[in-house]
């Protein structure tokens, strides 16, 4: 059952950063040394990836991958089309192994591996096998690594059973069975993580198969729910593995062991996988239809307007995180590759537009029905800030956001609240008293967070209003802020307990200015946040995500860089 699962896997992957993404983790974990990979750099005169290593006992030889994706066809064999396979084993043969193998590799044995996801269909098997008996005859030998083929080295090297029991594939197969309960299947895929990652591991070598596992189960996850139609419990699942991932990775940071690179080149991948979900999820559901009045909010299909205020929230979230990451992927690009950057550049200022419009033209987006909302509110606004052309539509969202928040407080209508069940939520308010209404605002970040962002763009009649709101009706509310604390390097990525400080009863009531120095005073006080290992390592929007995935507030830390604006 399993090998047939990872048999369609494989046969839906693409050729490119796809198939041949998981090939070099492949050949690492069956004993191969790869010293050439696509993924990491260029294609080579027909060679996708190069490694050197013994099969089945016997001595060393060079392996040199040419991949294709799907089924062997006529077209895919030999045709006009660039990528076809028999000319990229005639750039093989002419320059690669004459040209470009490294000196050391030249007296091994060379074998070419012809490598797809799925079969050779018989109208070309001849085909290809004349043709491979003929590079025979140059003392070079070719084999052929079809699905079957990396299916089995799969099995028997990632999940083989001493690694990978019975009970954990069982976690896998209620995933994919489940594809289409979305939150169903994330909870099954989750425990495979958690599970995974939580299993002993004696020698350090072993940390290494036990990342690559959960990025090869994250990579099945992801083809099966594509081939669905439906890439919502990947998107969910590719969070929570890039979280644990980085669990595994931190403690080799600084280490230039073979371990190590073989661990960060994992993580790697693993965010390759999350941001090509993000990608196709936004490109194929959400960006198309942010410029059509109410599109997503009825795409919601929703049994009330509780299910369409949480998914439009959330979608929001999602559109800034594929921001956020764009961004900082610009800061990576060196200054010279001039049309990269300036491609990327578009890419964040289509992000802006998106999210703008996404808002204006879905109204529900002004009105959060749960105070830890919050933290979408502070990714978007975070992210809309970096470009200030956008605090004019900054201010006007947030001061629509107060007006209509304390509007439907004063009426007893769909308020921010401090409920997180959905059963609670689609019945808030269950009555109109005021006993009631102190007891679902006890406390909030929601105000803060706003406040925040007001005091340091200059948005002075927001932050008056959110005073006088405090004063008239939510004395009773302790507005507080969310900090790192010395045990969050620990839990944060895989939130396995509390963690973290609360800076509580934050004085709204004082100048905006005194507000502000008190909340980054404890910011300076306290060096958790950039003693984190995210922050170290430059990966700092995995801290996005864990407190999107995690329902954390937002560290204040990331507004310091705010500071110099004009208050």
């Amino acid at each position: 059952m399993m090998k047939l699962i990872i048999k369609e896997y494989l046969a839906s992957l693409k050729e490119r950063g796809e198939l041949d993404a998981i090939l070099p983790d492949l050949l690492s974990e069956i004993g191969f040394n790869v010293f050439s990979s696509s993924g990491r750099g260029t294609r080579q005169d027909g060679v996708d990836v190069a490694a050197t290593g013994c099969l089945n006992g016997d001595i060393e030889k060079v392996y040199l991958f040419s991949i294709k994706a799907g089924d062997l066809t006529r077209t895919t064999w030999d045709s006009a089309a660039v990528q076809s396979l028999r000319p990229s084993l005639n750039e093989i043969i002419d320059s690669y192994i004459p040209n470009r193998l490294p000196s050391e590799h030249k007296d091994k044995p060379i074998v070419i591996c012809l490598c797809f996801g799925g079969e050779i269909l018989e109208q070309v098997r001849t085909d290809v096998e004349g043709y491979t008996k003929s590079i025979l005859k140059n003392g070079i030998e070719v084999i052929q690594w079809n699905g079957d083929k990396l299916a089995e080295l799969i099995l028997s090297s990632f999940l083989r059973e001493d690694l990978l029991p019975k009970s954990f594939r069982s976690m896998l197969r209620k995933s994919l069975a489940l594809l289409d309960e979305p939150e169903a299947s994330y909870k099954h895929f989750a425990d495979l993580i958690k599970n995974l990652i939580q299993t002993k591991t004696d020698r350090v070598e072993k940390k290494v198969t036990v990342i690559r596992q959960i990025n090869i189960c994250l990579w099945i996850l992801f083809a099966w729910c594509r081939e669905a139609n439906n890439i919502e419990a990947a998107y969910l699942s590719s969070e929570l593995t890039l979280l644990h991932a980085w669990e595994i990775a931190k403690p080799f940071l600084g280490k230039k062991t073979r371990v190590a690179k073989d661990i960060f080149n994992t993580v790697e991948s693993i965010r390759g996988v999350y941001q090509l979900i993000c990608t196709q999820y936004l490109e194929s559901k959400i960006l198309p239809f942010t410029d059509k009045r109410h599109a997503l909010s009825s795409a919601v299909k929703p049994s009330c307007k509780v299910d369409v205020n949480l998914k439009l929230f959330d979608v929001l979230g999602r559109v800034a995180m594929g921001g956020i990451w764009t961004h900082w992927q610009i800061q990576l690009i060196p200054k010279e590759n001039i049309e990269l950057r300036d491609q990327l550049i578009k890419e964040v200022q289509r992000y802006f537009i998106a999210m703008k419009q996404l808002i204006s033209n879905n109204p529900i987006l002004l009105s959060p029905y749960k105070d830890d909302q919050a933290i979408e509110i502070a990714i978007v606004t975070w992210f809309l800030a970096l470009d200030s052309r956008n605090f004019d539509f900054i201010h006007s969202w947030l001061l629509e956001v107060i007006n209509r928040v304390r509007f439907n407080f004063n009426i007893h209508s769909n308020y921010p609240c401090n409920l997180s069940a959905y059963y609670e939520l689609i019945e808030h308010p269950i009555e109109k008293s005021e006993a009631y209404r102190i007891e679902v605002t006890a406390g909030s970040v929601l105000y803060p967070t706003v406040a925040a962002f007001s005091g340091l763009f200059g948005f002075n009649d927001i932050y008056y209003e959110i005073q006088s709101f405090k004063e008239e009706s939510l004395r009773h509310c302790n507005f507080q802020f969310w900090y790192p604390d010395e045990t969050s390097e620990e839990q944060f990525y895989t939130n396995k307990s509390t963690h973290g400080a609360t800076l509580s009863n934050v004085c709204v009531e004082k100048t905006k200015e005194d507000f502000l120095d008190q909340i980054f005073k404890e910011c300076q006080q306290n060096s958790d946040f950039r003693d984190m290992s995210a922050m170290k390592y430059g990966l700092w929007p995995l801290l996005f995500i864990g407190c999107r995935h995690y329902r954390l507030p937002i560290p204040l830390h990331f507004l310091e860089m705010f500071k110099s604006n004009k208050q």
